[in-house]
């Protein structure tokens, strides 16, 4: 390699550094996002002297709108581009955010949880589109793996940072300073508009697909079988992230301090599984053999837990444990998905299994709610478990690459 092609080289990893994080910070934000609203309820409660059922009614606006623009927003995706949408996306999201602010009362913050929930809907297909396009081959299980590294950290820092916020300079200034954030990311996202490819080639030609005839080729075998992957997976980590302690605390008599530090442990070790398991994806082709790995392990570890009586510290190692492999399953995951989906079709098709997670997030407090209110705690981990097996079912599944054809 000549000395010009390796300087090229390394002002290419540079820049596609940059991109990644910028991208990924732009992910920490979004999820910072989701749980700044639940960080301040009771900041609002007292503010506007509402029900936890109102401030519920503003958590579902969100998630409903984001789970119904979630398969036009990757449609628009592949039809503009996906740094447009990232661009306009986290901007309307940091500018509802921000707009919290100076709303008078309970119910203008509605109208914000709409366009809230459309800035969140454009992240995952926008997010995962260019970094499929822009980085390296090499190294993007990395990529993706970094990606949601950034992801965790801002849901992990959210609750602590926006608290403290609130309480030092109240929580309108709090929200202004969440939002101005994004917005700074929002400009140096522009500052790299010409380094950032997002495969925007799915531009609709002339006599192309419609919408519901392209969303009708997308829904094949492949994709519907990631589609369940994706109701099934959510069902599990919003059953572990809403429930895990309280079954703790009924079955093992855990107390809640601890039981809520054990929820700590599995959220920084999913983190770190995450970051490990993108690292892992780049260095082996194996990556059905690493997904069922940790899912059986996950499963594993998850009826022990609910079977035999043990002491608080090997609680909060099994749990370690089963963050750490539900980490270092989502690179797997998405290596699994590079390999079927079509470059072209890479945000809608990313838009269709959100959607199913969305599904899958809604029903977890219903279905593991009624567990623990039947007074068997243990079957939450059976129930857990059998989630995980079912995406083993779903990763062994033999799929063919997707392909979307045009009406010449």
């Amino acid at each position: 390699m000549s000395e010009t092609d390796t300087e090229l080289s390394r002002a290419e990893h540079k820049q596609s550094v940059r991109i990644l994080a910028l991208i990924s910070t732009g992910h920490a934000l979004s999820n910072f996002y989701i749980l700044c609203l639940p960080a301040l309820i009771p900041f609002l409660k007292v503010e506007f002297a509402v029900s936890y059922t109102f401030l519920g009614l503003l958590l579902s606006t969100r998630s409903i709108t984001t789970g119904f623009f979630q398969i036009p927003v990757g449609f628009m995706v592949d039809r503009i581009g996906g740094k447009i949408v990232l661009v306009t996306g986290l901007f309307i999201l940091s500018i509802s955010v921000a707009l919290l602010a100076v709303i008078p009362s309970f119910w203008y913050a509605m109208p914000l949880m709409v366009t809230f929930g459309i800035g969140i809907a454009s992240m995952r297909p926008s997010n995962y589109t260019i970094i499929n396009a822009s980085m390296p081959s090499a190294w993007i299980g990395r990529a993706f793996g970094i990606n949601m590294f950034a992801g965790h950290a801002g849901r992990v820092v959210a609750p602590p940072l926006l608290v403290t916020s609130a309480l030092l300079w109240g929580w309108r200034v709090a929200v202004v300073i969440a939002g101005v954030l994004g917005i700074i990311v929002t400009f140096g996202l522009m500052t790299q508009w010409k380094n950032v490819r997002d495969d925007s080639i799915g531009k609709k030609p002339p006599g192309g697909l419609g919408f519901f005839q392209e969303i009708r080729s997308l829904a094949s075998g492949s994709l519907m079988v990631f589609f369940v992957f994706f109701i099934f997976n959510a069902l599990g980590t919003h059953g572990i992230h809403s429930f895990i302690v309280a079954a703790l605390a009924e079955l093992h008599n855990t107390p809640l301090t601890v039981a809520s530090g054990a929820l700590t442990v599995y959220l920084v070790a999913s983190a770190i599984g995450v970051l490990g398991g993108g690292f892992i994806v780049d260095k082996t082709p194996r990556h059905t053999f690493l997904a069922v790995t940790v899912l059986v392990s996950s499963g594993v570890l998850l009826i022990l837990l609910g079977t035999l009586t043990m002491p608080l510290f090997a609680i909060i190692i099994l749990m370690s444990f089963i963050g750490l492999f539900q980490g270092a399953l989502r690179p797997a995951r998405d290596m699994l998905m590079r390999a079927v989906i079509p470059r072209e079709s890479f945000g809608k098709a990313i838009g269709m299994v959100a959607t199913g997670a969305a599904f899958g997030g809604a029903s977890a407090p219903v279905i593991f709610g009624w567990i623990l209110d039947s007074g068997n705690p243990s079957w939450l981990f059976y129930v857990l478990a059998g989630c995980l097996a079912i995406l083993v079912v779903t990763v062994l599944i033999p799929k063919k690459a997707i392909s979307v054809p045009t009406v010449p």
